[in-house]
């Protein structure tokens, strides 16, 4: 009786179902990898010619055309391009933002009145309120007073009072001058020469 059944047609009816179901699975495989091709080339890249080639490159060739995307496609998302630039500008940003003495070059602190290494002044009381204040501020962000316009050679007095004082080296020699020297007549003797000459 069931070889009746096969022999009837069921079979083929079965491998028509079976091949439909492949075909199906297929399709389904097909359209999801042209979707997560472009999902991450667009994720990858904003340059629509790279997209396009790899869209065309599923859609030709189906799943192999997405293995051989996965080899071309760029290394890096946006966003990781996107993050690592953001890193990279704030790395900057820090080491822009690390005070230096403006004679020597070298790191300081941003509270020091001094540099440590050259001893050239960077910072200024406030004659107010006796708050640091740079040398570029015009007045006291603290207390609103008015900075006086001084020179510098003014106010690194008052800064270099604060510092350590050394003690002077003695004077040395000075050293002798390498030039000849030619002395000079007496006021009186250009006369007697010419009252000698005849």
């Amino acid at each position: 009786m069931l070889l009746a059944i096969w022999d009837d047609g069921a079979w083929q009816d079965l491998a028509t179902i079976a091949a439909i179901a492949l075909v199906a699975y297929l399709l389904i495989l097909w359209v999801a990898a042209i979707v997560w091709t472009y999902r991450d080339v667009a994720a990858r890249t904003s340059d629509t010619f790279t997209q396009t080639i790899a869209l065309v490159l599923v859609i030709i060739f189906g799943i192999p055309g997405m293995l051989v995307y996965l080899v071309l496609r760029p290394k890096d998302t946006l966003m990781d391009a996107y993050d690592r630039q953001l890193e990279a500008e704030a790395l900057l940003h820090e080491i822009q933002d690390q005070a230096t003495c403006a004679r020597c070059r070298r790191k300081v602190d941003h509270d020091f009145v001094a540099c440590p290494f050259c001893r050239s002044p960077l910072r200024a009381p406030c004659s107010h309120c006796e708050r640091l204040l740079a040398p570029s501020w015009v007045l006291c962000p603290y207390c609103g007073t008015e900075r006086p316009q001084e020179s510098p050679e003014r106010v690194a007095p008052t800064l270099a009072a604060s510092l350590p004082v050394t003690p002077d080296l003695p004077n040395r020699p000075k050293r002798a001058s390498t030039a000849t020297y030619t002395p000079q007549a007496p006021a009186g003797s250009s006369a007697d020469i010419a009252d000698l000459a005849p």
